[in-house]
């Protein structure tokens, strides 16, 4: 950290930044204006579904970063937006400073974020605003601009396996080309083309409209658990335009999750727990009780525990490999009661880092129209508009209304919007609660869940999957669409955590929606059936999809193999009959309930890594934590000292034949790479 006094523009959890300029926006460039030493993200919504809400907010998040020049500690005293004290802002929702203390100069907590929410003005685009920030220990600046858009945005930030690199995606909002000529990782400077320490797949540092950048930065050290990471990235445009834009968020686990709302899973049998890491379950929505503890000893299933009013049960479980996530808070966003509103989430998120600084945050919301307001609070944010069976209001009123299957995307698209590069998770529909008049179809439940991928998703969590649902003729097809699902999810799933959402597939028909997923290496291309009809009163619809033929067309970005283009199926991959010429690739698609998802890279030569956490869950039963590779896991081989017995497509193995012996584990990938073994247990 310098000693000269710095401001910059930052938020933990969420950024986006650009430079000062005279000159207006281009054509094209989005609305959300921004300049150098503030920066303004304002409230996005699509009008089409906007809910009840208390007001109209047409504000948004204004954001200013101070550093502490001084060798002693200091804090924020006061801060002023166009001389009021932001305690006296009309429609001020909430503001913080994070962290509460400045450290002394050159330490980790040298900076702080002040970060305030307003729904009016001043705090929306095109206002002249000026913010001043003073310390306990005189330490002042103040910064004056009228607000303009960005045409660059930091898409998502994904720590390595080992956290010794971060996976950047800058994405272009404007309709001309940029060229990323500067990162910083917080202030450690890397000058693209020069510095071996910063890379792309190609060598190429120049963006295209409405494409991404992937930038490669080896850290100096591993990132420790939870690290916070500022990135900085400036870019070049016509006419030497310059461009700034900086990215915020502590560094959770790059996986991409797979859970579901299934509090009562601790006191279930053996078979229920077996049967929960069978179908799509890497973790649950629960609690931090001993009794969930088991769930990860035994059967490898962590844990999003929701939040406790007893501290100090928040602060023993730091460490804990069994705890995936706090999640402090369901749907706040519904009301306004006293403990969910958003100034008081955002108080529980830094009271929460305080008691456990290992663990990320998580908020889940409703309302798309609040995700400005509350989706930046977190370090994950989620959401789970269920669309189909569920009541949804028509704007303005206490009314339901027929939902429209294309809200799951549109909501995953707003939330993204507001909060990037935050991960998020979704929580797609799968049972309907006994208050709902029907259950969705094998093809809705399939459908909301890619469309969500499409949308950018992290990370997925059912509702709801229920153990006691398997014989149940009423969930019969949802219960045996959901595995399937996820068995595509898990041979990419690697890719999509490595990846970005990029609009760069078109369809051959308005009845199919794709969009695509862009890594280093593949591309991952999604295709879904929206040929549905909606019938009946809104408390007791009826949903019916129909057949559609077409195809899609894909732009693959030039880093990316054509050679090798394949379906993935729940239980490995198929060839197509695509159509290459040079990087645009066409794609027979035929759609009835499930969604089809598609591969296109250069043939698959590397094996996964060995799968870890191997134990004996049960008297007959092994259990083992999902195994990684480049691409994604198709299935699992078991070995009873060093001889194959049996292959699983999941994380368990059940057989009256788990004698003893000592056993191991190796991950299969679509492409038939067999990993090595896992460590033995007996």
């Amino acid at each position: 950290m310098g000693v000269a006094l710095l401001v910059a523009v930052a938020l933990v959890g969420m950024v986006t930044a650009a430079c000062v300029s005279t000159a207006p926006p281009p054509v094209g460039a989005p609305t959300s204006p921004t300049v150098e030493g503030l920066t303004f993200i304002p409230a996005t919504r699509a009008s089409q579904y906007v809910e009840q809400a208390p007001y109209n907010d047409d504000g948004g998040l204004l954001l200013v970063r101070i550093d502490n020049p001084n060798a002693t500690p200091d804090r924020v005293e006061q801060v002023f937006v166009n001389g009021t004290p932001v305690e006296s802002m009309p429609g001020l929702k909430w503001w913080r400073v994070w962290p509460p203390e400045l450290g002394p100069a050159g330490s980790d907590t040298s900076s702080a974020v002040v970060t305030i929410k307003g729904i009016s003005a001043p705090l929306r685009g095109g206002e002249q605003v000026t913010v001043a920030v003073q310390t306990e220990q005189g330490v002042g600046v103040s910064r004056s601009a009228r607000l303009r858009g960005p045409v660059l945005k930091v898409g998502s930030i994904v720590a390595s396996a080992d956290r010794s690199e971060l996976v950047v995606f800058v994405r272009n909002q404007s309709q001309v080309t940029y060229t990323v000529d500067h990162l910083a990782v917080n202030d450690d400077v890397r000058i693209p083309v020069t510095d071996p320490s910063v890379s792309t797949p190609d060598g190429d540092w120049t963006v295209e409209p409405g494409r991404v950048l992937i930038a490669r930065i080896q850290l100096d050290a591993p990132a420790p658990v939870m690290a916070p990471i500022a990135l900085q990235v400036g870019a070049t445009g016509p006419s030497a335009q310059r461009e700034w834009v900086l990215g915020a968020l502590r560094l959770i686990e790059p996986e991409f999750d797979l859970g579901t709302w299934h509090s009562e899973l601790p006191e279930r049998g053996a078979d229920a727990k077996r049967a929960t890491k069978e179908v799509p379950v890497d973790q649950i929505v629960g609690g931090a009780q001993s009794r969930y503890r088991e769930l990860w000893d035994r059967w490898r299933i962590q844990t999003n525990a929701q939040r406790f009013a007893d501290p100090a049960t928040v602060a023993a479980q730091q460490g804990n490999p069994g705890i995936r996530s706090w999640l402090l808070s369901d749907e706040p966003d519904l009301g306004d009661e006293p403990e969910d509103t958003s100034a008081a989430v955002a108080a529980r998120v830094d009271e929460y880092r305080q008691l456990d600084p290992t663990h990320p945050m998580w908020v889940n919301f409703a309302m798309q129209r609040k995700f400005n307001e509350y989706g930046q609070v977190p370090d994950i944010t989620g959401h789970d508009h269920y669309v189909v069976c569920a009541p949804n209001a028509i704007a303005g009123s206490n009314w339901a209304r027929l939902a429209e299957m294309p809200e799951a995307l549109d909501y995953t698209d707003v939330l993204k919007d507001n909060t990037e590069p935050l991960p998020m998770w979704i929580w797609p529909q799968l049972a309907a609660s006994s208050a709902w008049n029907c259950q969705p179809d094998a093809w809705a439940v399939s459908t909301q869940f890619w469309l969500s991928v499409m949308g950018g998703a992290d990370g997925f969590n059912w509702f709801v999957w229920n153990s006691d649902y398997l014989g149940d003729p009423k969930y019969a097809a949802a219960m045996a669409q959901a595995p399937r699902d996820v068995q595509v999810v898990r041979q990419v799933r690697d890719v999509l955590t490595y990846g970005e959402v990029e609009r760069s597939s078109t369809s051959s028909t308005p009845y199919i929606e794709t969009r695509t997923i862009v890594g280093e290496e593949r591309q991952v291309v999604v295709a879904c059936n929206l040929k549905y009809t909606v019938d009946g009163p809104p408390w007791f619809p009826t949903y019916r999809n129909y057949p559609v033929d077409g195809s899609v067309t894909v732009d693959v970005p030039d880093w990316v193999s054509t050679s090798t283009v394949r379906r993935v199926t729940p239980t490995g991959t198929e060839s197509v009959a695509a159509t290459v010429s040079g990087q645009s690739v066409t794609l027979p698609v035929s759609l009835d309930e499930e969604c089809a998802v598609f591969t296109i890279g250069s043939p698959d030569t590397v094996a996964p890594v060995a799968p870890t956490g191997l134990t004996r869950a049960e008297s007959d039963t092994l259990a083992w934590v999902e195994g990684r590779d480049d691409v994604g896991v198709v299935g699992y081989r078991v070995y009873l000292d060093g001889v194959e017995v049996a292959s699983t497509p999941t994380a368990v193995y059940r057989s009256p034949a788990v004698v003893a012996g000592s056993w191991t584990v190796a991950a299969v990938d679509s492409a038939g790479n067999v990993g090595p073994p896992s460590a033995p247990v007996a």
